[in-house]
C-alpha cells in the first residue's frame, strides 16, 4: 500500500432518459461520471466524462484529465487536457476540440504550454482545421521565453502566424529583449503566398537604450531603423 494515505472520491454515474413517451424515439440521455485520487503529498489525479444526446440525436460530449505530481523537493509537474464533441446525426459532421496544458516548475524555473486543435465541420457548417501552441519559460530574475505558433485552415486557404520574444537579464540589471512575429498566408491557388516578419529589438546598458525594428515582406525589406536614446 501507498505510503502516503490515498483517497478515491467517485461520483455515481447519474444517467437518466427524458422523453415525452416510456418508449418514444425522441429520447434524451445525460451521463456523468468523476474519479478523484490524491494523496497527502499533494499528488492529484482527476477524472470527468460527461455525455449528452438530445431529442435530434445530437451528441454531445466533454472530457477532463487533471493530473499534478509533486516530487521529494516540492517541484511540480501539472497536465490538463480537455476534449469537447459535438456530433450531430449523420456522417462527416462530428466537431471536435481539444485542449493541452502543462505548468512544471523546477529550480525556480516555470515553464508552461498551450496547446489547442480543431477538427471537424465549424457552426457555419464549413470544414474547420486550426491549431496553436505556446510555450514559456520565465524565473525569478527577469529572464523570459515565449514561443506561440498558430495554424488555421478553411474554406479560403491557410494563414500561420509565428511568435518568439526573449528576454534576458544580466547581473547589473541590463535587459536585452527581442520580438520576432511572422505571419503567413497561402490563399487557395497557385503563387499566391504572402509573408510578414517583423523585428524588434531593445537593449538597455549602462543607461542608454538601444531599439531596432525591421519590417520585411516576402523577403524584401521594406521598413529598418536603429535608435538610441538615454535612459
Amino acid at each position: 500500500m501507498n505510503m502516503h494515505m490515498k483517497s478515491i472520491l467517485l461520483a455515481s454515474t447519474a444517467c437518466f432518459a427524458l422523453s415525452a413517451a416510456a418508449f418514444a424515439a425522441d429520447k434524451e440521455t445525460y451521463e456523468s461520471d468523476t474519479k478523484i485520487e490524491k494523496d497527502s503529498a499533494g499528488n492529484y489525479n482527476e477524472k470527468d466524462v460527461t455525455t449528452k444526446t438530445d431529442a435530434a440525436g445530437t451528441t454531445t460530449s466533454s472530457k477532463k484529465n487533471l493530473r499534478i505530481e509533486v516530487d521529494a523537493k516540492g517541484n511540480t509537474d501539472k497536465t490538463m487536457t480537455t476534449e469537447s464533441v459535438i456530433d450531430p446525426k449523420g456522417l462527416g459532421n462530428k466537431h471536435v476540440v481539444a485542449t493541452k496544458d502543462t505548468e512544471k516548475t523546477k529550480y525556480g524555473m516555470v515553464t508552461t504550454t498551450h496547446t489547442k486543435t480543431v477538427n471537424g465541420k465549424n457552426v457555419e457548417g464549413t470544414k474547420d482545421n486550426y491549431k496553436s501552441t505556446s510555450k514559456i519559460q520565465k524565473d525569478s530574475e527577469g529572464n523570459y521565453a515565449e514561443k506561440d505558433i498558430t495554424t488555421k485552415t478553411d474554406a479560403n486557404g491557410t494563414t500561420s502566424f509565428e511568435k518568439d520574444a526573449n528576454v534576458a537579464v544580466d547581473a547589473s540589471g541590463d535587459t536585452d529583449k527581442s520580438t520576432t512575429t511572422k505571419k503567413v498566408t497561402d490563399p487557395k491557388g497557385l503563387f499566391n503566398k504572402s509573408t510578414v516578419k517583423t523585428s524588434n529589438t531593445e537593449k538597455t546598458k549602462e543607461g542608454m537604450v538601444e531599439t531596432s525594428q525591421a519590417v520585411t515582406v516576402d523577403g524584401k525589406t521594406v521598413e529598418s531603423k536603429t535608435e538610441t536614446t538615454q535612459q
